[in-house]
């Protein structure tokens, strides 16, 4: 049982498993047990021989710990595999069974929904009155049924825990008269979004920070070759790294920045390149956000992280040293250092 891998499919998963390369060392390191979770799993591959994301994240963690293994070699990988259709499942366990699996790897496979069993594994934490060790859960239904607000909510009461989800846009909007999704975003407000652009990702987003406590979120939307949008990949964290690690797996995605995908009109064509991204708006934005002010570039880099989709990368010598060469900012170095923005470096911005 498999099925044809999208373009837009493609981009999903490249930022997936850019992203899982950073969580799993990252956490592993510094945690006993980890938890990856695939709440819509799938067959396990695509029609062409792809892997679906299932057996690329248990590749990628092993991987991982082959390559560091003295380190973890004593901590804990737990996998857990949801898939309702039975299908589909009955495949996902053949193509695991053909992995070689380290023994400090877990996998718990579900045959069930994706709600009901997240309720049973909330019961039992419940029961036991234990948190959730700290997880991963890529949330991908097909559809905009079976993902209720509150159990992403519940996953991200506990610590250390992230979210990343196939926010389905275009099924929304398609069925807007004749489904109610407020299940799905936890309110019924839902429908005051849905004809502005972006509103309905703009509105998931505050609904994870105003009512689930997340303090970081971050978007990548996903157009059809006609140009209209079909999902937007929302995660959400309370770790600044995994904020910095997703944002970074974004760009790969997306060498321009602007965060978008849109299927290509000839799947033959190759981008040989990276683009360079266009570092005006960071400029304006931090000579408007700093204005006639003096900051750290410790408080620049925290500030171009969390509220805007720059990397720290862009900051120094792409935006902030051409503002010194043409005498628009004005730098103090410590240490009698006289280039560079070195820890401790003290930036004075003109006002407006």
């Amino acid at each position: 049982m498999s099925w044809e891998i999208k373009e837009h499919t493609k981009a999903k998963h490249t930022i997936l498993k850019n992203y899982l390369g950073a969580w799993f060392p990252i956490m592993a390191f510094s945690n006993p047990k980890i938890i990856y979770i695939d709440g819509f799993a799938g067959p396990g591959r695509y029609l062409n021989g792809e892997d679906g994301s299932p057996i690329y994240a248990l590749k990628i963690a092993k991987e991982i710990f082959e390559r560091f293994y003295q380190r973890l070699k004593d901590k804990t990988f737990v996998f857990v595999f949801i898939e309702a259709d039975t299908e589909h499942y009955e495949s996902l366990m053949n193509e695991i069974k053909c992995l070689d699996i380290p023994e400090q790897f877990k996998i718990l496979s579900v045959n069930k929904s994706f709600e009901d069993s997240m309720k049973e594994i909330f019961s039992v934490l419940d029961d036991a009155n234990a948190n959730l060790a700290p997880s991963f859960a890529f949330i991908d239904p097909f559809g905009t049924k079976g993902i209720p607000f509150e159990i992403v909510k519940k996953i991200m009461s506990y610590p250390k825990c992230e979210v990343f989800i196939n926010h389905m846009v275009s099924g929304v909007t398609r069925s807007q008269y004749v489904s109610d999704h407020s299940s799905l975003y936890g309110s019924t407000q839902w429908i005051n979004y849905v004809d502005k652009p972006g509103g309905l990702t703009y509105f998931y987003s505050e609904q994870l920070k105003n009512e689930a406590n997340v303090l970081y979120t971050r978007s990548f939307e996903v157009r059809n070759r006609k140009n209209a949008p079909i999902f937007d990949l929302i995660y959400a964290t309370n770790n600044l790294k995994g904020l910095e690690k997703m944002k970074e797996a974004m760009w790969k995605a997306d060498p321009s920045g602007n965060f978008v995908f849109r299927d290509k009109t000839n799947p033959n064509q190759l981008v040989l390149f990276e683009l360079e991204p266009d570092l005006t708006p960071l400029k304006n934005q931090l000579l408007r956000n700093f204005a006639g002010k003096t900051a750290s570039i410790e408080e620049i880099e925290r500030y171009v992280l969390i509220e805007t989709p720059f990397l720290k990368s862009h900051i120094r010598q792409k935006t902030l040293a051409p503002l010194e060469k043409r005498g628009v900012i004005r730098v103090s170095r410590p240490n009698g250092s006289r280039k560079g923005f070195i820890e401790g470096t003290k930036i004075l911005f003109p006002a407006l």
